[in-house]
């Protein structure tokens, strides 16, 4: 096994100018790699200006406490924050649901990760400066309509659709749909995210439903379309831009079974009673054994369609930011705990 130490110059020497997150990635994967291969890679110390995404509060390894969360700039990069730190100090003031905002810090890479020994606020750029773009807002939404016209529903799912969505209006529900992210720290973890996740639910099943007799059934086409639009709405009221608000603590699923309350006779006319549980059994149980368990088949199979879609996703995002880690064996990407072979080149 190598001893070889790898050197490294500082990447950033201006805490003037923006971080880049780009070279901030490449040079811990390098850190990690050298690591893999039982060298000792030296510290790089690095210093500027990044858009703070969001944090949560914690405990290392040996239980002291710590910060951890997210900086971006047009990429994301993980940090953490040590109790014996000044940064640790700013933390402890920030309250958890602070909107993201521009930050001056200095770091230090090294087989821990990036770790913020100091921070200031800033208001030397606006934050969208900072944000990656992923999604054409126009566009994404173009995609949602286009997966739910090749989706079969009759007028009245998508008269639910239009209506709980507020796809009729520019209000906060349907301005915070387009905007929103659909995770915290995985999966479309970006803006448009939501919707983007949304759409690409909606396309697989489209894709799969051909095969399997049972969905042939306008009803439970209908069922499944709308619980796949509707699954995850309640994330405008428990996140803002990736971050999560006070009321969290009921999580999503919460949240989205009360907007759906509004709608609980425009629903019920349309189809029964029956049909508008139907619906909220799917926004409260989507997350399967994650959550709680589905009772109904529409909440087993809009689980199992969300799980996949999210997971291919973070696949896909992980190849595309080549988040590869290089062993003696060759090219591998660490998924879900697991190092996989990939082809390269």
């Amino acid at each position: 096994m190598s001893n070889t130490t790898f050197t490294f110059a500082d990447v950033e020497t201006n805490d003037s100018a923006p971080i880049v997150i780009s070279e901030v990635n490449k040079k811990l994967l390098e850190i990690q790699r050298a690591a893999d291969l039982g060298g000792s890679p030296a510290e790089i110390r690095g210093e500027g200006i990044v858009l703070l995404k969001n944090f949560n509060q914690g405990t290392t390894c040996s239980g002291k406490p710590k910060f951890s969360g997210t900086i971006v700039n047009q990429e994301e990069a993980k940090f953490n924050v040590w109790n014996s730190s000044s940064a640790y100090e700013y933390f402890e003031q920030l309250p958890t649901d602070a909107q993201p905002h521009v930050v001056r810090i200095s770091y230090t890479l090294s087989k821990y990760g990036l770790v913020i020994s100091s921070i200031s606020d800033t208001d030397e750029y606006d934050p969208d400066v900072f944000v990656y773009h992923k999604y054409s807002e126009k566009e994404i939404v173009a995609e949602f309509k286009k997966a739910l016209d090749a989706s079969g529903i009759s007028e009245n799912a998508m008269s639910v659709i239009r209506a709980v969505m507020h796809m009729d209006y520019k209000d906060f529900v349907s301005v915070r749909l387009v905007k929103e992210y659909a995770a915290y720290s995985h999966h479309d973890n970006c803006a448009s995210g939501l919707l983007a996740h949304t759409a690409k639910c909606i396309r697989v099943y489209n894709g799969i439903k051909g095969a399997y007799a049972f969905l042939d059934n306008e009803k439970v086409n209908d069922l499944m379309v709308i619980g796949l639009a509707l699954h995850d709405i309640g994330k405008i009221y428990e996140m803002h831009d990736g971050v999560y608000q006070a009321n969290s603590f009921l999580t999503h699923r919460g949240l989205g079974f009360e907007h759906l309350l509004a709608y609980k006779q425009m629903i019920s006319d349309l189809y029964d009673e029956e049909f508008f549980y139907m619906i909220c059994s799917v926004v409260l149980q989507h997350h399967g054994e994650f959550g709680e368990n589905p009772r109904t088949l529409c909440a087993l199979l809009v689980h199992i369609v969300d799980d996949v879609e999210a997971q291919l996703t973070s696949l896909d995002e992980l190849l595309e930011n080549d988040a590869i880690t290089t062993d003696a064996s060759g090219a591998k990407i660490k998924f879900n705990g697991m190092y996989l072979n990939v082809l390269c080149g």
